[in-house]
């Protein structure tokens, strides 16, 4: 599949979405686009710009692109759009089409908690601005974090196609590992098994790879935000491993947990299992409180509420983000209502949307965390991770 499928079936949804949040207009404005992408423009133009540019959709269905004259060929290759070279002014050329269209409301990338929508550059907003002054349109621009997060938010079945095989391969990545392991192996040995894999198929990590994966080794480990060191794994602890992949743009992120057994042991100790379960308990009940309408907090509530139910201290963190182009894809969040999440946890989930759940808690034997993805359908949700159901165990290859 090509760019254009995505930039085809994004301009799409961008127009029934300028519908449904009754918005007129919607301008991604961007210069030296390389240097400083607009989040969005990947999704709706797939091109950069050189010189200032903009893409403006409408809710009556046009597409438009204003550029200059060297940028223009690779756009109209596109066949999507109404492109409209300039030479020496934009300016001109955006009057034109903004008294065509008549817009009462024009949303701009602004966002004061949403970084996908904050794209526009505060020049280029001033600029805009004087673009306007004097029009019947100078008051008619508003953020446009609504109707980013319906176009970036609700996945199109080309994003959902690439979502799906980057948690595929993920996850066959990580099982080659548990059967490939060794005892001597430390945590940079198991990332840099990972990243063996990672290349072999030519693509690449879901974030900075020299913390792709998080590989935290027993219970001394570090288990923030740390790379890999050369700690082994002792009998009796537990291996965390936080991972996901990019394939063809799109992420994966997910956390699993591996057991090594002391001697002899058959099974993991009782107030391990038991804690493991905990953890379970509570991601089931986010997946179960997963659907259309809800608002994100109340996702993360029927979550929080298991683990402290269980006697546990609540997670100082969401339960879970929107995995799309990054892996934190903006739009609704499931988090509780700190002010660090801004409005995310009170957007209402949609369908299409792709979320992490996930959570952990600090142990004897570490930090016990897991963390699975899941697509919001008509009713419900559905994994697309296969959630991790036991405690597998790490025996030497």
């Amino acid at each position: 599949m090509t760019v254009s499928n995505i930039v085809r079936e994004k301009t799409d949804q961008a127009v029934e979405t300028l519908e449904e949040t009754n918005v007129d207009a919607w301008i991604t404005f961007g210069r030296d686009t390389a240097d400083a992408p607009d989040p969005m423009q990947p999704l709706i133009l797939g091109e950069e710009f050189i010189w200032p540019g903009m893409v403006l959709l409408t809710r009556g269905g046009r597409k438009i692109v204003i550029c200059e004259s060297h940028d223009a060929g690779n756009i109209q290759d596109l066949g999507l759009f109404d492109v409209r070279p300039y030479e020496e002014s934009l300016e001109s050329a955006f009057s034109e089409a903004i008294e065509e269209v008549d817009p009462e409301t024009i949303a701009v990338n602004y966002s004061r908690s949403d970084s996908t929508a904050d794209g526009l550059s505060h020049g280029l907003y001033l600029e805009l601005e004087h673009y306007l002054e004097g029009t019947e349109y100078h008051d008619a621009l508003t953020g446009a974090e609504d109707v980013i997060a319906g176009v970036r938010g609700r996945k199109s079945s080309t994003e959902l196609e690439r979502i799906q095989k980057a948690v595929d391969l993920a996850q066959e990545f990580l099982e080659q590992m548990r059967r490939s392991w060794q005892p001597s192996w430390s945590e940079a040995d198991v990332a840099a098994f990972l990243h063996e894999q990672i290349d072999d198929h030519e693509i690449e990590t879901a974030w900075e790879r020299s913390m792709c994966p998080v590989v935290t080794a027993g219970a001394e480990a570090d288990h923030g935000h740390a790379k890999p060191s050369s700690r082994t794994l002792p009998r009796g602890e537990v291996l965390r491993l936080d991972f996901g992949v990019v394939y063809e743009e799109y992420c994966s992120d997910m956390q699993r947990l591996y057991y090594y057994p002391e001697e002899g042991e058959t099974s993991p100790p009782a107030e391990l299992q038991s804690a493991f379960e905990d953890v379970r308990a509570a991601i089931a009940a986010g997946f179960d409180a997963l659907e259309p309408g809800v608002e994100g907090h109340e996702v993360d509530r029927a979550a929080r509420d298991v683990i402290t139910e269980r006697g546990w201290p609540e997670f100082k963190h969401g339960l879970g983000h929107q995995v799309g182009r990054r892996v934190h894809d903006g739009g609704a969040y499931l988090g509780p209502t700190w002010e660090r999440y801004g409005e995310a946890p009170y957007r209402e989930v949609s369908e299409g949307e792709v979320f992490t759940i996930e959570l952990g808690i600090e142990t004897q034997w570490g930090y016990l965390a897991q963390e699975e993805m899941a697509r919001v359908t008509e009713s419900g949700a559905t994994y697309l991770t296969e959630p991790q159901r036991e405690l597998k165990p790490l025996v030497e290859a």
